[in-house]
């Protein structure tokens, strides 16, 4: 490799140092000619120049055909010039430390400059005089801005202890020679600056792990630890027209400065002061991230935030970099002090660029950028604030009293339960829900007892957070689906109108929980799903102009990685939610279908289709395969109506206007919704190129969801789908995207001042949204959008809780609307559920359903329908119900009237109560959920059919194993003197009853339910053995779990972040072979 040598000059002491510039080259633009000549028309003569020119990498590979045809425009400007052409762009401050490779000894001075600066003819000259005069070690230029040279960009640069910039010029400030004495800073930009090559060397050069954005202030602050001195020369001027960052889109300026700028403090800040200096970082990162959202700075207080707490991924390299830094530390802590600005540097910037706005070169300047950017992120922050404070003022007697028992919103912490009983519960063999079940426990519990443990064992918290919570994940789902059309208004208002809608409202008013998470979810599952398909923002962006570029959808390749994080979040999401609403997966499956065929007649690519097909299929069947072994629960002749989880056909009549209006009687003027509907037809008008395809999207969501609600009401569909809330969902997402297109569109219009059509149909739009809120608006004056104030759980009170003559069951039977619990059918209009005595709680939200005792329940039930018996009490003494409940509701249905009717025909049932809303009956002929037979009934146990039921009533001797436990976690033991047990269970070979030491096997019992026959006397214990395997099952499920979380989180991300901690190595590509000048001696 040719070298340039620094040695002493023969023309004695008082010769001008030789300078070895070293500049980076990265993808120039026109202007780099006159870069060149500025460096050709140096007037300091002892001047070499050496280039590193980077090159783009295709397919591994580097392509360097442009880096060529830039060595010969260098080479024929500057023909000694060193040119070296490097594998991609290793970074900046790796490069410049290649030039200690190149050039030999250490009696000379380095001029760093970047790509994109212009020298006056004496500028090398005024540094060189200037650091001879000053004894420096490091001299920086007076830097002016390219186009206007009268505008100044830097005269050095002050830090505050946290490594915040004090720029010590306001912003646009005119250069009027106030700025023009040399003095000390603490660093200068790196964009042109001198330094020994000596300091240089010593230094080790620029920091290797900083690549871009930082490297000026890191070997500066080490130059001060070494006792060298930092000043400006502003005689020396310097053209600067800093815009790498467009010329590099793929870098994110704010997140490496602010990374660097922590790793500098805390690898060179003195070690008794870190502590602090980190914690002052940290507050003042959490305070400026908070006032980011209205100040228009979020996303660059995050990355100061961000960067903070990433001090705890980068320990190991802060400590092997302080040790590093140890050789060079020869001036003590208080004289670094001394050179940092006192108090923030931030609240100084803050009052300058406050100060600044009142200018208006600036003003003019700020209305550019909106012109371009189209989005106003403290517009953002504060309709975030007002619709967050709108959501927990309209949610405040929820939050501070809980939610009323109503529909599936059923107490977490009723009953016996806590985080510890939930988790044993799902550990256990036995399904304690219903009837019972030998089966897998629903994973949802196992969930909630996970969650139980993080809220400290506060269900009712955990109860209040999913409900409340709901609300919140929904509004941020549907902003990151809206990030597609790269509008910060845009995202706004699609996020507001689809938590404006009224339909989590609704949910919450009708507790209906699975509506209210599917509601939540399902933008999350759209949004995985464009992201999957490539349809992101980013490739349709001018990086001069920072706009959209008006192109036609285009989706950008996914990487393997990146797919299968992506995959694996959706799996997530689906299996969490199908965890407790299973038709989130039939409406995840109708949502892609119409998802795809919107693309199609959009124009999107057909592998991007292909690629979201294959990716909402794979998430509906891994949320089943991660539910195992309880989803083998669907695996099942009624599978379908266990996914749609609702137990009756449609044919409820509400009527389009309902529908479309998603007003089902809880809401006031429903009707206004309505208006949001010609955001549909207005987005389909006035979108055009890549927006119409989403203005396609969302019109195919609002007909195709709409269309299959009215369907189902109507009774018109051969199949069953889940309740209209929940498909009324898509509707809800294609509203909001319809909504967002427009915003996006006429956000453009508006920018460019353009007036047309579109732009008088845009103040139409507003309007529309306004009205399509306002009923949501009023539901926030109510406190609980509109639970009522009694439910039918409240009216519970009465029944007797673990009484001394047995535990017992209630039968809910009625319409499966009203019923608090998980239901079977009966016919298409009446539906029941089962729960144990005690309050009614969340475990009754799941409930097997093809047990040989739902056949029994099934059988009777029909038979009161039909009006075939009136021995129902007789029937279901088997079952251990004692009280059956029939909700009405405010207007009973025509078949819940029939019910009642036959039901109060029975000869073994009494009317407990009556009511306008609610009638219960007591069952004289019931059996405790376990007993002690007399011996007429033990003979008529072993019996089958209706038969041994119907002769004689049932009896039971005593109640056994009383407490508040399920039957399969019965603590208690009890003392008989032999008989036979029965137990109102589903028969299953691993009860057991132990009489003292002797263990005694089961039988079937009434053909259905189990019972022992014990003819000796002690003392009983109940107990159901568990498979050894299910722990095993559980083990392994955990692990499919949390092997997804890690993808889906992208963990990875961290290594990645202690791996980009070592600097990028630099790969020589081709260099030029021309001999050089060895500056032994000075040139002529």
């Amino acid at each position: 490799m040719s070298r340039v040598r620094f040695g002493s000059s023969k023309s004695g002491e008082n010769s001008a140092p030789p300078v070895v510039t070293a500049m980076v080259v990265h993808q120039p633009g026109p202007w780099f000619d006159e870069v060149l000549q500025s460096l050709s028309n140096q007037d300091y003569s002892a001047l070499s120049h050496v280039f590193f020119l980077t090159s783009q990498v295709v397919n591994a590979k580097a392509d360097t055909a442009k880096s060529q045809l830039l060595m010969k425009k260098i080479k024929a400007v500057l023909p000694e010039s060193i040119v070296r052409i490097v594998e991609g762009n290793p970074g900046f401050g790796a490069l410049i430390n290649e030039t200690q490779r190149i050039v030999e000894g250490d009696q000379g001075l380095f001029c760093v400059m970047h790509d994109d600066v212009l020298l006056q003819p004496s500028t090398i000259s005024q540094l060189v005089h200037e650091m001879i005069v000053s004894n420096a070690s490091v001299v920086g230029p007076k830097l002016v801005q390219w186009d206007n040279p009268t505008i100044l960009k830097s005269v050095g640069l002050l830090i505050d202890r946290c490594g915040e910039v004090d720029p010590l010029i306001e912003i646009n400030e005119r250069d009027q020679e106030q700025h023009d004495s040399v003095k000390d800073v603490f660093f200068i930009s790196s964009a042109c600056m001198l330094i020994r090559a000596d300091t240089f060397r010593e230094l080790d050069g620029f920091c290797r792990e900083i690549s871009f954005f930082g490297e000026d202030l890191e070997f500066c602050w080490r130059a001060h630890l070494s006792g060298a001195r930092v000043i400006v020369a502003p005689s020396a001027v310097v053209r600067h027209r800093e815009m790498f960052t467009q010329r590099a889109p793929e870098l994110s300026r704010d997140a490496l400065s602010a990374r660097h700028r922590v790793r500098t403090v805390t690898t060179l800040t003195w070690r008794l002061e870190l502590p602090l200096v980190w914690l002052q970082m940290l507050v003042t990162s959490v305070i400026e991230t908070i006032f980011g959202v209205f100040s228009g700075n979020f996303r660059g207080s995050l990355a100061n935030l961000r960067a903070t707490v990433s001090v705890f991924v980068d320990f190991a390299y802060v400590w092997s970099r302080r040790r590093e830094v140890r050789k060079v530390r020869r001036v003590p802590a208080s004289d670094i002090s001394k050179m940092q600005v006192r108090g923030s540097a931030r609240i100084t910037k803050f009052i300058r660029h406050r100060r600044a706005l009142e200018s208006s070169s600036i003003a003019s300047a700020a209305k550019s950028q909106k012109l371009w950017r189209q989005s106003s992120t403290r517009e953002a922050g504060f309709a975030l604030l007002v619709i967050f404070s709108l959501i927990i003022i309209g949610s405040r007697g929820i939050i501070l009293n809980g939610s009323r028992t109503v529909g599936e919103f059923l107490p977490f912490e009723g009953g016996a339960n806590t985080a510890g009983s939930l988790m044993k519960m799902f550990r256990s063999g036995w399904w304690s829900s219903g009837f019972g079940e030998a089966a897998a426990n629903p994973t949802g519990l196992g969930i909630l007892a996970l969650g139980g443990f993080f809220v400290f064992g506060n269900l009712a918290l955990l109860e209040t957070l999913m409900i409340v919570g709901s609300l919140f994940v929904g509004f941020f789902g549907m902003w990151r689906l809206c990030g597609s059309l790269y509008n910060t208004r845009a995202r706004l208002v699609g996020a507001t109108v689809y938590v404006s809608l009224p339909i989590s409202y609704d949910a919450i008013a009708r507790g209906r929980f699975s509506a209210l998470l599917i509601v939540a979810a399902l933008p999350w599952v759209f949004d995985l799903l464009r992201r999957a398909g490539g349809l992101q923002p980013n490739e349709r962006i001018d990086g001069l102009t920072n706009s959209l570029l008006p192109n036609s959808e285009k989706s950008t390749d996914v990487g393997i990685s990146r797919l299968t994080q992506l995959i694996s979040a959706l799996v997530l999401i689906l299996g969490l939610v199908a965890a407790f609403a299973p038709a989130i997966l039939v409406i995840t499956f109708i949502g892609v279908i119409l998802w795809c065929v919107a693309s199609v007649f959009g124009g999107t690519s057909v592998r991007t289709i292909g690629t979201m097909l294959s990716v909402g299929i794979v998430g509906v069947f891994g949320s089943l395969f991660i539910n195992l072994p309880w989803s083998m629960h669907f695996v099942s002749s009624k599978w379908w109506q266990l996914l749609t989880s609702d137990q009756s056909i449609g044919d409820r009549n509400l009527g389009l206007v309902a529908l479309a209006g998603l007003d089902f009687g809880n809401i006031t003027g429903g009707t206004l919704v309505l208006a949001s509907y010609f955001c549909v037809a207005c987005s389909l008008l006035v979108a055009n190129s890549w927006r119409f395809v989403w203005a396609l999207r969302s019109s195919f969501l609002v007909v195709g969801g709409l269309l299959l609600a009215v369907l189902d009401d109507q009774g018109l569909l051969p199949f069953q789908m889940p309740e209209p809330v929940i498909i009324l969902s898509l509707v809800a997402c294609g509203l909001a995207l319809a909504s967002a297109t427009c915003a996006s569109v006429f956000s453009e219009t508006s920018a460019k001042k353009t007036s047309d059509w579109r732009r008088s149909v845009g103040l139409l739009v507003p309007v529309a949204m306004s009205v399509a809120i306002l009923p949501t608006l009023l539901s926030v004056v109510d406190g609980r959008w509109h639970q009522p104030e009694a439910t039918v759980s409240q009216l519970f009170a009465q029944m007797p809780d673990n009484p001394a003559d047995g535990n017992y069951r209630t039968l809910f039977v009625g319409d499966n609307e009203l019923l608090p619990i998980s239901t079977n059918a009966v016919t298409n209009k009446v539906s029941y559920g089962v729960s144990d005595d005690g309050p009614v709680n969340i475990v009754s939200h799941w409930a097997p359903q093809r047990t040989a005792m739902n056949a029994l329940a099934d059988h009777a039930l029909t038979a009161l329908v039909n009006r075939q018996t009136v021995r129902i009490g007789r029937l279901m003494s088997p079952l251990a119900i004692r009280y059956i409940v029939v909700p009405l509701g405010d207007q009973p249905s025509q078949s819940s009237r029939l019910l009642i009717d036959s039901l109060s025909n029975q000869i073994d049932l009494r009317r407990l109560y009556f009511a306008q809303d609610l009638v219960i009956f007591e069952n004289s002929a019931w059996l405790p959920i376990v007993s002690l037979l007399d011996e007429e009934s033990a003979v008529a146990s072993e019996k089958v059919g209706e038969s041994a039921l119907i002769v004689r009533e049932l009896r039971s001797m005593r109640p056994m194993f009383v407490d508040d436990q399920s039957v399969s976690n019965k603590t208690v033991s009890d003392s008989f003197d032999g008989g036979t047990v029965h137990l109102a269970v589903p028969f299953n070979k691993n009860w057991q009853l132990t009489v003292d030491s002797a263990r005694l096997s089961p039988r079937v019992a009434f053909g259905a339910s189990t019972a022992f026959d014990a003819p000796i006397k002690g003392v009983a214990k109940l107990s159901f053995r568990t498979s050894k395997l299910r722990d095993l099952y559980l083990l392994v499920q955990a692990f499919i779990w949390f092997g997804l979380l890690i993808l889906a989180a992208n963990f990875s991300r961290f290594r990645r972040q202690v791996r980009s901690v070592t600097g990028e190595s630099v790969r020589l590509v081709a260099d030029d072979s021309q001999k050089i000048l060895k500056l032994d001696r000075l040139p002529k």
